[in-house]
């Protein structure tokens, strides 16, 4: 572990402190900053789903369950370290957009642009047929539930959060993981 940390900070420039005059090479050291980190979450990404597949494999658990549950806690850590953050920074729609922000450019670039590349180019302008519902629609549509519910509840509390509305989507998706399981259960037999 310490040899990728190394390889990390020998790749990825320090730019915490800066000092109080801007110049280029604060710009390019940030940008090359941003790009380095992306080059990481990208491998650390793949190695996770590559391992997660193998485990699942190992362990007689579905590419979905795994998927779901540890694969989507995993890939959501980032978001919520920024979120949090930027909350305790006083900066409330700071980490809201970014929650929003996330899982909007994982819908539809995260998945849109992989599919547009494959329909481009591997299968030669060809339809996809190789994705199995697994549960995905039923899952879509309690995801744009659980979004109108948000929605509607910061509506009605006029913008302001409230402790019992984290309780209220802690149970929500304590919810979805159990429909989830039991789904994997009864699909698998």
């Amino acid at each position: 572990m310490s040899g990728l940390i190394i390889l990390n900070t020998d790749t990825v420039p320090d730019v915490r402190i800066l000092p109080p005059e801007k110049s280029w090479p604060q710009l390019r050291d940030a940008v090359i900053a941003i790009c380095s980190c992306l080059v990481w979450i990208v491998a650390g990404s793949l190695a996770m789903c590559t391992s997660l597949e193998s485990l699942g494999r190992l362990m007689g658990i579905s590419d979905m369950l795994m998927g779901v549950t540890i694969s989507a806690a995993g890939t959501s850590l980032p978001v919520l370290v920024a979120s949090q953050a930027a909350a305790a920074q006083g900066m409330g729609n700071m980490a809201i957009s970014n929650t929003f922000g996330a899982n909007t450019f994982n819908i539809l670039i995260g998945l849109g642009l992989p599919w547009a590349l494959y329909c481009g180019f591997a299968a030669g302008g060809e339809k996809y047929h190789g994705l199995r519902d697994d549960g995905i629609t039923i899952s879509s549509l309690i995801l744009a539930a659980v979004l109108l519910a948000f929605v509607a509840l910061i509506i009605a509390s006029n913008f302001v959060l409230y402790r019992w509305h984290a309780y209220v989507f802690i149970i929500m998706y304590a919810a979805y993981l159990i429909y989830a399981v039991a789904q994997d259960l009864i699909t698998e037999y």
